[in-house]
């Protein structure tokens, strides 16, 4: 029974200087299922070329190979696989063993490559190793370890596991002693019993003791003598139910992993980055809005605004244009009734009374000290959750003040001692000229002269702040309600107040300062400023110095925030490129690896799994890492900030984040492994396994 049959082969190749070469010239043998079958010849006759073709790792330049009557260099990828994983055993010249990986897993490999259970795979190779009385305490020891006759005995066993139909040896006892050559013959002898054993040797000693059969090569023909004639005997082998299973892929990612630690630990470090820092600044954009949010709600004055008309008028020739800005009418202002109910609405003094007076204590001036007015300290317009030290005044006086922290750090950093309980002097002066009929000008001088003690101190927004001082409108407003216009009163024949003269004056006069002061009557109102603001119809308008802070911060953590996320792209993308890189020289490098389980069977799929799942441990220890650090390195970051702005939370990390981390992962896994590998040149199990 011809299992195995060659018709009309011919094998040619190119030369370098473009002119061919017949190795095998119109060959044709047939093979029966048994038999100890020897191929010789000199050097470069094709004696290894014809096996090549019988276990695919060649192809004819014409005729056809024949297995059970079917073409097998018409088969397709898979039909091939399961050829080489289950019809033939391949004893190669110089073993090809992995040698990284123990006798066991050498022997078991095709096994687990067919889908065996790693239990029975294991069993069986432990079945042939003590068949032949192999050392015991050698099965858990790596290949290279081993002497050339365990080599090639590994290499036999290797090629039996599976119960082949056709074993091909390719100079099996080349590299061996007299006394192992013996061995290995021997034990490939008894195999023949049972099915067909094709050598390829030099040793004509030993080929004319073992043959069945001795076909010689010379000049590309085929010189075929036939010694023995055998028995036809049944090639008999269970049949199995099997489920790919994956444990070889498995342990030899584990393997691939362990010997390129230090590889592997550079890109292990680069996604760890890539992907801390993507936790990183999804926390920021998350947390950074939030907590400026919650820290502008909670300054003093965030609901202290004006609110002006203003009037644009366009320069003539020209792209700009003047703005005119005055104190609306009450007429004006009942427009925004609705609006301007959250409000209290009084004159603005700070014409009167400006933002910079003269601040001292005893006769040192605190410059940078600025004096602003909140509506009052008793009642829903001011939070006073926000009092981090000292007390709130006792009453609505002029006499007692809140300063904020920045002012705080900034008079303990000039004198080197307490502020709670300083008192300071506040001193500012205005002169008002009235215009009466007949051009006649009535000079009047406002003198505001105080002092006033620090009792309590303010939780204030720290970062861009300014040292400042709080003061209650309301006694003021009391105090320009009983101070009197002298020069004017005496004129008009009549008692004028500063307050009366605020309240009368007209809008283009700069005692109105252009504007009324607005006082958000409670404070639980700040969230809303933004949006009463823009309910406010042309041509007024309303200005909030803590709104515009809080805008502008809110504006630099947007241009922050895409920075960051340009950095992510690029730092991701970057990492893909390390990994893809290395994934590429790991596939480089073992060439011959993916060569000798491409002999046994292994799918394309398979080898490329192994690089993937080598990766995927990167991916998952860098993952993990990465969730585990990340919470330690954001506790970190809002330390820092918080010390430098006062922010606190700025970088809040929400569970999505880490969510969408995983799938994240395994793109970057799968995209690293496969693209490159994909895209690299094809390996040649010939070539690689020809190299040596």
């Amino acid at each position: 029974m011809a299992v195995l049959r060659l018709a009309n082969i011919s094998k040619k190749y190119k030369l370098d200087n473009g002119k061919e070469r017949i190795v095998l010239d119109n060959i044709s043998l047939t093979f029966s299922n048994h038999g100890f079958v020897s191929i010789v010849g000199k050097s470069g006759s094709g004696k290894s070329t014809l096996i090549n073709m019988i276990s695919l790792l060649d192809e004819p330049s014409n005729g056809c190979v024949y297995f059970k009557k079917n073409n097998i260099n018409k088969w397709n990828l898979k039909e091939k696989e399961n050829y080489r994983n289950n019809d033939i055993g391949i004893i190669f010249q110089h073993y090809q063993l992995l040698e990284n990986e123990t006798v066991l897993f050498n022997v078991m490999l095709p096994a687990l490559v067919k889908g065996k259970k790693k239990k029975d795979a294991e069993g069986k190779a432990r079945s042939l190793l003590k068949s032949i009385g192999f050392n015991e305490k050698l099965y858990k020891s790596k290949c290279k370890d081993l002497s050339g006759g365990e080599k090639e005995r590994v290499a036999i066993l290797r090629a039996l596991i599976n119960d082949p139909r056709i074993i091909l040896a390719d100079e099996p006892t080349g590299a061996l002693d007299t006394k192992n050559s013996t061995l290995i013959m021997n034990l490939l002898k008894k195999i023949s019993k049972e099915r067909l054993v094709i050598v390829v040797s030099h040793n004509e000693s030993l080929v004319n003791k073992y043959s069945d059969r001795i076909i010689t090569i010379k000049d590309g023909k085929v010189e075929d003598e036939q010694i023995v004639e055998d028995e036809l005997i049944p090639f008999k082998r269970e049949r199995e139910k099997l489920n790919k299973q994956k444990h070889w892929i498995f342990t030899l990612s584990k393997s691939n992993f362990f010997r390129r630690i230090k590889r592997n630990l550079i890109a292990i470090t680069s996604l760890f980055i890539g992907l801390a820092s993507c936790l990183l600044i999804v926390g920021f954009s998350n947390g950074s809005t939030a907590s400026i949010r919650n820290s502008t709600y909670r300054q003093i004055d965030y609901g202290v605004a004006t609110i002006s008309k203003e009037i644009s008028q366009q320069i003539p020739v020209s792209k700009m244009s003047l703005v005119q800005m005055s104190r609306p009418s009450l007429e004006e202002l009942s427009v925004s009734k609705n609006t301007l109910e959250k409000f209290y609405v009084e004159p603005n003094i700070t014409t009167l009374i400006s933002k910079y007076p003269i601040i001292k204590s005893g006769d040192s001036r605190l410059e940078e000290l600025s004096y602003n007015s909140i509506y009052s300290f008793i009642d829903k317009s001011f939070n006073k959750d926000l009092l981090i030290n000292g007390s709130l005044p006792s009453e609505e006086a002029l006499s007692e003040v809140l300063i904020n922290k920045k002012g705080y750090d900034y008079i303990k950093k000039e004198f080197h001692s307490e502020p709670l309980g300083l008192i300071l002097s506040v001193y500012d002066e205005y002169e008002y000229q009235y215009y009466g009929s007949e051009n006649q000008v009535v000079v009047d001088s406002f003198i505001y002269e105080k002092e006033i003690k620090i009792v309590g101190v303010v939780d204030d927004l720290n970062f861009l702040a300014t040292p400042k001082l709080y003061y209650s409108y309301q006694p003021i407003k009391e105090y320009l309600q009983e101070t009197i216009l002298v020069n004017l009163s005496t004129k008009l024949d009549r008692e004028v107040t500063w307050y009366d003269m605020l309240l009368s004056c007209d809008g283009s006069d700069e005692l109105s300062s252009y504007s009324y002061q607005l006082f958000l009557k409670d404070f639980h109102d700040n969230k809303d400023l933004q949006n009463l603001i823009q309910e406010i119809p042309e041509p007024l308008k309303i200005d909030s110095p803590s709104l515009t802070i809080s805008t502008a911060l809110f504006d630099l953590i947007i241009a922050a925030t895409l920075g960051m996320e340009l950095f992510l792209i690029i730092a991701l993308v970057g990492t893909t490129l390390i990994l893809g890189i290395i994934s590429f020289s790991s596939y480089t490098e073992d060439k011959k690896t993916s060569a000798i389980l491409t002999c046994l069977g292994a799918s394309k799929k398979e080898i490329f799994s192994i690089y993937f799942y080598e990766n995927l441990f990167i991916c998952l220890i860098s993952m993990i890492s990465s969730f585990i650090l990340s919470p330690l390195l954001a506790l970190l970051g809002n330390q820092i900030i918080q010390v430098v702005t006062s922010f606190q939370n700025m970088i809040f990390v929400p569970l999505l984040a880490f969510i969408i981390i995983i799938p994240t992962t395994l793109i970057i896994c799968a995209a690293s492994t496969y693209l490159p590998l994909f895209f690299s040149k094809k390996i040649s199990p010939k070539e690689e396994i020809a190299e040596e």
